[in-house]
């Protein structure tokens, strides 16, 4: 950073960035936004890096060995320090599962890809983030991805297209990033969060400030105006925005921008707004905010797995909150700094020697991280019991090949029953339906009968609503119609976790063509209008309820308890059940008794007047999470449906 006047309100800066990422992950305060500090971040890292490599391209001194020598100065040391801790205390800690996990995102952390395969793991059948120690170095990968490109580009640019023509394309480029960010969102939310290409337009704002592509604010009122202006806007943001599937989308732009007239507004001139982001404790975080932010994270997933993945109780989050810092400071003094000035000091380190460190460093790291794939997972740490538990949070899951997928009357991949005939039932639903597939495929077998399987995680068999987890569920579901207008089905099932999308504070937020928006005023209406359309379309509908719940990761919560010799966890009492599935029932109780429709109520096969088991007579899981039944619930639902005559037996 040496070819850059340094500046005390970009530390300041960087101090809000990490407190509002440290703060939000430890649930203290209100910052419901703090994730957009990684986004502050961003335009940092855009504008300084421009600066530098745009400089020093000027001043005809750039080398690409000089520019990540001093990369690998400021970035390798602390981040090789904090892998290695991490994969020890992993080895001690995570069960076999995880533990390879972790040793995957060493990897890819140790190439700057995690943040690819942190998408390519965001699917919805694999294992939540929050369980990773190393979530937190997508960011890392997207700015190193982008460095990657970045002096490239301005070398063309300085060659081709200077002055006015290198800023335009600077613009352009940015332009290009954030359309495809907007649009993409709509179609892939996980991809614009985690790709560097979506995030670019983020960076290269910062880039367009670096090359001078806005004037200078050369009045104070200017400044200070802009200023103010900024830091409101900023710290609104960091309470307003929320996590969801429209970030980072458009609401990104509003701490983009933000940090943008921060950056600008102070490089040319004091302000208020400027010298309160160069007080010195300020400064001071901001200085370790690199080392914090790498620390935090792994910090807490330890912490929190320990105890089951539970909420940080009160009053743990302030502690922890402070060994955080003294672990940031501990690593800046310790390992930053040292790494930083030992080429001030001696005046030469050859880069060779620099680089060839760096690989063996990453090699030997990268080679303990392998080692997890031992034993799958070192599983000789843990009892067989303790193995077998783990492995039931990841199981075969039947006909996942369908979800999402139009089903195909003539194949053969999503039937169900017997495998020749044409299908007469038809199971529709979201991720739980696709849970009760096995059962229903057991049921019909029995019965000589033919179904098709029609799945799709996040997407109520409801017609006319949208979720904007899943923006293609709308015309996913208007497919399914046609389907079952072009075959005739004598029976259709109608299966969903229909708590998610009926009660007002559901796990989803549906809205419908009519403009409606909120499950209270939503969910009835497109069930009747489903209802409606279906009766004439088949002789039976089967309108299956809510299945019950069991608590939370059960199969992780119970490997955790006998782990650590602690009691497992409570079963869920029945009197919570109906809280949760009140608005279905609300909204579905006005089709009881009602002509080929028929009410189906899973809850006495799992709950007795007080509490809903999670084990079965043998003690076998009956579910693979909170709320998908495993192959053993779907058994126990087989023979309550064939008992029962759900089917019309």
């Amino acid at each position: 950073m040496t070819t850059l006047a340094y500046r005390k309100d970009i530390d300041g800066l960087r101090a809000i960035a990490v407190l509002a990422v440290v703060l939000y992950h430890y649930g203290i305060g209100p910052l419901h936004g703090g994730f957009v500090g990684v986004d502050i971040f961003f335009v940092i890292s855009g504008y300084l890096i421009t600066g530098i490599i745009n400089k020093e391209i000027e001043q005809g001194s750039f080398t690409f060995s000089g520019f990540y020598e001093r990369r690998i100065r400021r970035i390798f040391p602390a981040l090789f320090a904090m892998l290695f801790a991490t994969l020890a205390v992993g080895a001690w800690l995570l069960l076999p599962s995880d533990l390879v996990r972790l040793g995957n995102s060493t990897v890819a952390t140790l190439l700057f890809g995690s943040n690819i395969l942190f998408r390519r793991q965001s699917g919805y059948f694999d294992t939540s983030s929050e369980y990773n120690p190393l979530l937190h170095t997508w960011s890392l990968a997207v700015e190193e991805q982008f460095y990657i490109g970045l002096p490239i580009l301005l070398l063309l640019l300085h060659r081709f297209m200077r002055g006015e023509g290198l800023k335009l394309a600077l613009l352009i480029c940015a332009v290009v990033s954030f359309v495809l960010c907007f649009w993409v969102q709509l179609l892939r939310p996980t991809a614009t969060f985690f790709l560097a290409p979506f995030r670019a337009w983020e960076l290269l704002l910062g880039s367009l400030l670096a090359v001078g592509a806005l004037p200078p604010l050369r009045h104070a009122v200017a400044r200070t105006s802009v200023s103010w202006l900024a830091l409101a806007a900023l710290l609104w943001s960091l309470w307003w925005i929320k996590t969801g599937a429209a970030f980072p989308g458009w609401q990104a732009a509003i701490p983009v921008l933000a940090t943008a007239g921060l950056l600008h507004a102070g490089a040319h001139g004091g302000s208020p707004v400027q010298r309160l982001l160069s007080v010195r404790p300020v400064v001071f975080i901001g200085l370790i905010s690199y080392s914090l932010y790498l620390w935090h994270w792994p910090l807490l997933v330890f912490v929190r797995y320990r105890n089951a993945m539970q909420p940080l109780e009160p009053a743990i989050k302030w502690p922890l909150f402070a060994l955080a810092l003294a672990l940031a400071a501990t690593s800046y003094r310790w390992v930053e700094t040292p790494f930083r000035r030992r080429k001030q000091a001696t005046g030469h380190d050859p880069r060779r020697t620099l680089f060839a460190s760096a690989a063996v460093a990453g090699l030997v790291i990268a080679s303990a991280a392998a080692t997890t794939r031992i034993d799958a997972g070192w599983q000789a740490r843990f009892t067989p019991e303790v193995v077998a538990l783990d492995a039931a949070r990841h199981p075969l899951i039947p006909f996942q090949e369908c979800d999402g997928h139009e089903p195909d009357i003539h194949g053969t991949t999503c039937r169900l029953g017997v495998g020749s005939g044409a299908p007469t039932v038809l199971l529709w639903g979201d991720s739980h339906a696709l849970a009760w597939a096995p059962a229903l495929d057991a049921v019909l077998k029995r019965e000589g009968k033919a179904g098709l399987l029609a799945p799709n995680s996040a997407c109520p068999p409801l017609l006319g609503v949208g979720n904007p987890v899943d923006p293609a569920c709308h015309d996913d579901n208007s497919k399914i119609m046609r389907i079952i207008h072009a075959h005739h089905f004598e029976m259709i099932v109608l299966h969903a976790s229909w708590a998610s999308y009926s009660a007002p504070n559901g796990k989803y937020s549906l809205f419908d063509d009519e403009g409606h928006t909120g499950n209270d005023a939503v969910f009835p209406q497109a069930l009747r209008r489903t209802l409606d359309a279906l009766v004439p379309l088949t002789g039976r509908i089967l309108l299956i309820g809510p299945t019950p719940r069991a608590p939370g990761d059960i199969p992780f919560l119970l490997a955790i308890a006998r782990r650590f010799d602690r009691p497992a966890p409570p079963e869920l009492s029945k009197n919570w059940m109906h809280l949760k599935t009140a608005w279905y029932w609300k909204a579905a109780n006005r089709f009881r008794g009602s002509k080929n429709i028929e009410l189906i109520n899973p809850e006495p096969w799992f709950c007795d007047d007080i509490k809903c088991r999670y084990l079965d007579s043998s003690g076998e899981l009956l579910y693979r999470d909170d709320g998908h039944l495993s192959l053993a619930g779907a058994s126990l639902i087989a023979d309550k449906m064939e008992r029962d005559g759900a089917t019309g037996k």
